[in-house]
């Protein structure tokens, strides 16, 4: 029996894993992607952890998800805001190495597809899936089927503005809800935090270690007072972007993905005052092996792939 590769890209580390014709996991490996190196290091790093892959494994498909613009064939990452990929031909580099297809979608359409054939949507007809991380993604169900947009660029979902006038965002626009809202947001309030609040627990964390998205809630744990004010704010700016996305689509379901959504009740607990559909709001159940299992099942959707390099 054949396995199959799922790999998720995304702007801090790359993800992979291997699952059976169940979306049972059955093997998952990460590592850092190496942004400030440049896409050639990236793809070196990818294209060495899918030749060791291959060697111990019968792989019948592959799928990847990343963010970005796709070329019309959908084979190419043309560019990526927070990833170095420049007209990158990913699904060429990988096919020459698996000598089978290689489909790619957004990142976020595959946690959605998770989320959506084994998740907490199952069996939904209308579901929008919101992933936290280095930025903002995500990709809606609309009557049983995905939301493609025009060159598949559909789902981009931390670029509308919140806030026009924000901060700059690398896709053009200011104020974006991912500036706001995205994992990385939430480091940069941490950390702008804990400089503005000297003899705080939250200053003595980011000391201490290298800041990522659950220090705050670390720090919150033990008491502090200036965690849970980044909290408070960090969880106003979400809920935000999530009323309107709950007003743009009507879903019946929306539902958070990515690392500090790990966090669960006590992220919730910042968020779900703020909402206006509170019962529409969950966390995902598949966590942050969402993006990996989705991509896994691109075949899935192999005519849909394969007819857009036919045009």
């Amino acid at each position: 029996m054949g396995y199959d590769l799922g790999i998720d890209i995304g702007g801090t580390s790359i993800k992979i894993g291997v699952t059976d014709n169940c979306l049972r996991l059955i093997y998952k490996d990460s590592f850092p992607t190496r942004t400030k190196d440049g896409e050639r290091a990236i793809m070196d790093d990818l294209k060495a952890k899918c030749r060791e892959i291959k060697q111990k494994f019968d792989i019948s498909h592959i799928g990847v998800g990343c963010p970005g613009d796709k070329d019309e064939a959908n084979v190419s990452i043309l560019r990526a805001g927070n990833l170095p990929f420049i007209n990158l031909p990913i699904v060429k580099e990988l096919e020459e190495i698996f000598e089978k297809d290689v489909f790619l979608d957004n990142d976020g359409n595959c946690a959605l597809i998770a989320e959506w054939l084994c998740g907490s949507g199952k069996g939904l007809g209308d579901m929008v899936m919101v992933t936290i991380g280095t930025g903002i993604g995500g990709g809606c169900i609309v009557n049983r089927g995905i939301l493609r947009g025009v060159d598949n660029d559909g789902g981009e979902l931390g670029h509308f503005s919140i806030d026009p006038g924000g901060l700059d965002c690398p896709c053009g626009q200011k104020g974006c809800f991912e500036r706001f809202a995205s994992a990385s947001a939430l480091i940069d309030a941490t950390v702008k935090a804990a400089r503005s609040n000297p003899g705080s627990l939250l200053s003595a964390y980011c000391e201490r270690q290298a800041v990522d998205g659950t220090t705050v809630f670390a720090a919150l744990r033990d008491g502090c007072r200036a965690a849970e004010g980044v909290l408070e704010e960090y969880g106003a700016r979400l809920a935000t972007g999530l009323n309107g996305l709950c007003y743009i689509f009507a879903p019946e379901l929306l539902v958070l993905a990515g690392g500090i959504t790990k966090e669960g009740e006590t992220l919730l607990r910042f968020v779900r005052p703020k909402l206006i559909f509170p019962e529409k709001v969950k966390i995902s159940s598949l966590g942050g092996d969402a993006g990996m299992l989705g991509a896994s099942h691109l075949h899935i959707f192999a005519d849909y792939y394969l007819s857009l390099r036919k045009q």
